[in-house]
């Protein structure tokens, strides 16, 4: 699809990142609809994998069934926190892995922002439950359940229980969740043993905590959630990548996602290469068969997130050249050629490519997976990677 020359566009753009809106509702609608009977707690830390962590908030914010939103960092918690404004002072913001260790400043900075912790160690459990920061904050508690990241141990679960039993419901926790090590792999023998872990926390918070939320499952697990039997097992799903449109694994079934972002560079410059000529930093890429090739150079290059591992490196053989990611340009898929530099990278071009056109290096006419196989990847880091200095546009 050709469109509009960026520079009539935006005129200083070199690479833009695009959002759209309808796709993210669409994706929660979606995944709603797969697990009909759990609340949705959206993860949107790293910065909302790349899409805009406030943006993507805002524009869920008072959707039906949201518990709150997931974030790994204080800092990122503080952000959201002050960016919702009154709007969404009551909204749940939970903070993950940004809790460890433990501390009496920690504690505060929730109590003075309305943070959920996530205790996820036995130290840090001790620690804070004998600082009395169970009477004083919203809080969840993590435990293994075999991924041997973090968590409690699961041998303290009883222990913990009839501790909080004695406890009046203001000091219990909101939460109890683990995390899954092979979500796309339910039949393994791993997975079976952290699902009967995970029911054996839940009959033994269940009753010592009757208002505690349980969850378990992030994207992988809510797209085998029949398998998985989420239904019964969890209150909360916590979708991450498929929120914002990428399935979960390779060659899983879409379910009707649509991606949120689409990553374009600009065409600045089209050259036409004969034989035994190269592009880009070490010659990478030769022409070696007899008719000439034409190359777009892009305006983006590493520094904007273009992956440098995307580079086609292969000498080309006429028209074409083995190795490395692809753009969609010139309404044709169209591969790298030569090293992506930090501010630059090379495509195969057509006669028909003109000077501010758009590659769409991800977006609806790239798979994302794919892309992330030629850059050595999972798409999450393509996503994440996107620098300050890319121009974002949200509709």
């Amino acid at each position: 699809m050709r469109e509009k020359r960026f520079s009539q566009q935006f005129p200083f753009a070199r690479v833009v990142a695009r959002f759209s809106a309808a796709a993210l509702h669409s994706n929660y609608r979606a995944i709603s609809s797969l697990v009909p009977e759990q609340s949705i707690l959206p993860m949107i830390k790293a910065n909302a994998y790349g899409h805009g962590a406030t943006w993507v908030a805002r524009q869920l914010l008072g959707l039906p069934k949201l518990y709150g939103f997931g974030v790994a960092s204080f800092e990122e918690a503080g952000e959201l926190r002050t960016s919702l404004g009154s709007r969404g002072r009551r909204t749940k913001i939970v903070v993950l892995s940004g809790v460890l260790p433990w501390s009496e400043e920690k504690g505060q900075y929730c109590e003075r922002n309305g943070l959920t912790a996530v205790i996820a160690t036995e130290q840090d459990w001790y620690g804070f439950f004998k600082g009395g920061w169970a009477d004083r904050i919203s809080y969840e508690l993590k435990f293994n359940t075999g991924m041997n990241r973090l968590g409690i141990p699961m041998g303290l679960a009883p222990v913990i229980a009839r501790s909080l039993r004695r406890q009046t419901a203001v000091s219990h926790p909101s939460g109890v969740l683990s995390h899954l090590a092979a979500p796309d792999e339910p039949s393994f023998r791993l997975s079976q043993l952290q699902r009967e872990k995970f029911l054996a926390l839940r009959a033994e918070f269940s009753s010592a905590c009757p208002a505690a939320h349980f969850h378990l499952a992030a994207s992988g697990g809510i797209w085998n959630q029949k398998v998985w039997g989420l239904k019964g097992l969890t209150d909360v799903v916590r979708p991450g990548i498929s929120l914002y449109g990428v399935v979960p694994w390779d060659g899983a079934p879409e379910r009707g996602l649509q991606p949120v972002m689409a990553l374009q560079a600009g065409v600045v410059a089209v050259n036409r290469l004969k034989r035994g000529e190269s592009t880009g930093y070490g010659g990478t890429f030769t022409v070696s068969g007899k008719e000439a090739v034409h190359v777009a150079i892009l305006a983006g290059g590493y520094a904007d997130g273009i992956h440098r591992s995307l580079s086609g490196i292969r000498t080309g053989q006429g028209n074409s050249a083995g190795g490395g990611g692809h753009v969609w340009l010139s309404g044709i898929a169209s591969r790298f050629l030569g090293v992506v530099s930090m501010d630059m990278a090379t495509v195969r071009a057509t006669e028909r490519t003109q000077i501010g056109e758009w590659a769409e290096i991800i977006g609806p006419h790239v798979d994302i997976w794919a892309q992330a196989r030629a850059a050595g990847t999972i798409p999450y880091e393509l996503l994440t990677s996107l620098s300050a200095r890319v121009q974002r546009i949200y509709d």
